[in-house]
């Protein structure tokens, strides 16, 4: 009964409807029988939906055969590795994939048995070896039938198995595996109990491919995750190889114009003044680095401490303004005419509001840029949110250039890096530390030709952990608010 390892590919079966014949003395125990292996099959079906590994997967279906047939053992085998590498030609079975079969789990199985299932050859003369090449069941009511397969027939006897049933693991069309169950007595095995035997094949196979699927998917996105680490480390290394020396020249720079070492001639300290200020550019987009780098990297440390809203706002205006200044610019505020106490990073808070105020004046060459800030909600609320409503009157954005201006790196012209000087980190490390700070970034209203309004949101007091949300209402505030 051998089939050639060079016979045709196998092809999966139709599992067998459920027609059981029910002469009347029987019917009552057939009944109560096919009831068993259906709740048994829809408590299986259930419970592979959970996140198993591939053994737990096997275990699982190998459980449920030995408690609704009664079965003493139970082993799932594999062919080779599993999955099995990608087919030559879609859709069909290749017999060389693997010469062996991998034993996956096994219950009730003596360990000689198990032993000697371990790497098993595809030719060899066994049953669980057969269905692998043939892709056809195999049901072996008797020891007579188990005597068919000489070693290991006698190796199930001794073990006192007296009948076996073994199928093929078919999932998607291919075969992946064998499962093999064993009886202490001789049994008849009918059309419902073979129909049953079947399907606990395919949910076997389709258990554990998903199970490796996870797994898979989980080493990719440890490996993502490794590389995005190692990829914001080089970042940050080389950031602050650059820095060191960089605040080298500007310090040297900043000596030489002040005639420290000798008194120098107006066009020559003009050179330096612009020498100063191109390092003084690049200096800033090192830092943008750095801080891209510390927060892909979860080395972001929030150190909330109380802090005046008008103190932070001026800080990061006193950056700015210079910036406006040179392209004829003017800043406009407006906020709380009272004191306002803020819980929260400082730091952060400055840099979200410089990177999103730069980017304004860096897109925008004539009329001014606006930045308007309030508080919403009381001391004793729950929750108190401030806002930052930063508009220029830039060139505006198109829909599709909303949807990605805070990914990192990300130009709406690739060529504009020329023009602006930037790296295209501003608003992704903006969104990133809003988000550390419980808080977001978003655009609420752009016009092509007419400008755009970003809006910083922020709890008040920094709650620890705070998660970023976007915060619709506060989208539809804005928007009804800007003309």
């Amino acid at each position: 009964m051998l089939v050639p390892s060079d016979s045709a590919p196998p092809v999966a079966p139709q599992v067998p409807r459920y027609q059981p014949l029910r002469p009347a003395h029987l019917a009552g125990e057939e009944i109560s029988g096919a009831s068993r292996r259906l709740r048994a099959l829809a408590a299986l079906s259930g419970s592979l939906t959970d996140a198993l590994g591939p053994e737990e997967a096997a275990d699982l279906v190998e459980q449920k055969a030995l408690s609704a047939l009664g079965a003493t053992s139970a082993v799932v085998v594999t062919l080779g590795p599993f999955p099995p590498p990608i087919a030559p030609s879609v859709g069909a079975f290749a017999p060389n994939f693997a010469t062996t079969l991998t034993v996956v789990h096994a219950i009730g199985l003596p360990a000689e048995v198990r032993a000697a299932l371990e790497q098993l050859p595809l030719d060899a003369p066994v049953p669980l070896a057969e269905v692998a090449r043939s892709g056809e069941p195999l049901f072996l009511p008797s020891e007579q039938e188990l005597r068919r397969y000489p070693d290991w027939g006698g190796a199930m006897i001794n073990a006192g198995a007296c009948a076996a049933a073994i199928v093929p693991v078919w999932a998607n069309g291919e075969l992946r595996g064998v499962l093999g169950l064993a009886w202490a007595a001789p049994r008849t095995f009918d059309e419902d109990e073979r129909a049953f035997v079947l399907t606990l094949g395919v949910m076997c196979a389709q258990a554990i491919m998903r199970a490796h699927l996870r797994a898979a998917e989980r080493q990719a996105r440890e490996a993502a995750e490794q590389a995005n680490r190692s990829k914001a480390h080089f970042v940050a290394t080389i950031s602050h190889e650059l820095r060191t020396p960089m605040n080298a020249v500007l310090g040297y720079t900043e000596l030489l114009a002040d005639e420290i070492d000798g008194p120098i001639s107006a066009l020559q300290k003009d050179h330096l003044g612009r020498a100063r200020a191109s390092g003084q550019h690049v200096l800033g987009l090192i830092e943008d680095l750095l801080s891209y780098a510390r927060v892909e990297a979860g080395e972001e440390v929030v150190r909330a401490e109380p802090v005046l809203l008008a103190d932070v706002v001026e800080q990061s205006l006193v950056l700015i303004r210079p910036l406006a200044d040179r392209k004829g610019l003017h800043i406009r505020t407006r906020g709380p005419g009272e004191p306002t106490e803020l819980h929260t990073d400082p730091r952060k808070l400055r840099q979200i509001l410089v990177n999103v105020l730069a980017n304004a004046v860096k897109f925008t060459d004539s009329g001014d840029v606006r930045l308007f800030f309030h508080v919403e909600g009381e001391a004793e609320e729950a929750v108190v949110t401030m806002y930052f409503e930063v508009t220029d009157t830039g060139p505006g954005m198109s829909l599709l250039d909303q949807e990605h201006i805070f990914e990192p790196f990300w130009q709406a012209d690739p060529m504009s890096t020329k023009g602006s000087g930037g790296t295209g980190l501003g608003l992704s490390v903006a969104r990133q530390l809003a988000r550390l700070l419980g808080g977001d970034v978003f655009v609420t209203r752009s016009v092509i030709g007419e400008g755009s309004t970003f809006v910083v949101s922020l709890p008040a007091r920094y709650a620890g952990g705070a998660a970023g949300v976007r915060n619709e209402s506060a989208v539809h505030l804005f928007t009804a608010m800007s003309p």
